[in-house]
């Protein structure tokens, strides 16, 4: 089996300070196949990975729309922050990408997407995260998996992870031989797949504040 993980910041994400060499060397010791990197309105982290990581790595940004927050993959460009839901899924299949509809629901988060929002761009959309690692509130993960099976929509589960160490505990699992390294492939493995979410250790949680410290002390 093929453990994917679609939803991983570096330190080029304002939230981060993931170094990629850390990335790195936890993903292999994690044994994650294949990696997603979907840094905060940029791809450079993920164009970096890319290019010294010895397993496979999906080029992504997760992109803050007008309506929150949306992930694509397979980018080839960065899609810029701002535009609406609609304008940013058109943009990330121009280039032959996935969309991916992360944290969906979660009360914590502002960026998060709501019912009406995925409902706008359920047309476009290729996978849903039915878990992800920092949706903390009860009910919030259950409620994009309820949403995912009454639309028939793929699900993975994601580790969201803003430092190295958070990575392994939560990812999905597919058939090896499912994935061929294409878009399309990729769907076709998580629907073969089984999503295995585990809550990090609660600090790791604070991640994303700790690294905005630091970056606006610095």
């Amino acid at each position: 089996m093929l453990r994917l993980d679609l939803h991983v910041h570096t330190r080029f994400s304002k939230d981060s300070s993931a170094p990629i060499p850390s990335v790195v060397e936890r993903c292999q010791k994690a044994r994650l196949g294949v990696v997603a990197i979907t840094d905060h309105g940029n791809i450079l982290g993920a164009l970096e990975v890319r290019s010294v990581a010895p397993f496979p790595v999906i080029v992504g940004e997760e992109i803050k729309s007008t309506a929150g927050d949306i992930i694509g993959l397979f980018l080839r460009e960065e899609v810029p922050e701002g535009l609406s839901a609609l304008e940013t899924v058109h943009r990330v299949k121009e280039q032959g990408g996935l969309v991916v509809a992360p944290h969906p629901f979660c009360r914590l988060r502002s960026t998060a997407l709501g019912l009406r929002a995925l409902e706008d761009i359920l047309p476009f959309v290729d996978l849903i995260e039915g878990y992800n690692s920092h949706t903390v509130l009860p009910g919030d993960n259950a409620r994009g998996v309820a949403f995912a099976e009454k639309h028939s929509l793929p699900m993975v589960a994601c580790s969201d992870a803003h430092s190295a160490l958070e990575l392994g505990s939560t990812f999905t699992e597919v058939p090896e031989g499912e994935f061929d390294g294409t878009p399309e492939g990729l769907v076709r493995a998580v629907k073969a797949g089984r999503m295995v979410g585990k809550r990090p250790n609660p600090l790791l949680l604070l991640a994303p504040v700790y690294a905005r410290l630091r970056k606006v002390l610095a």
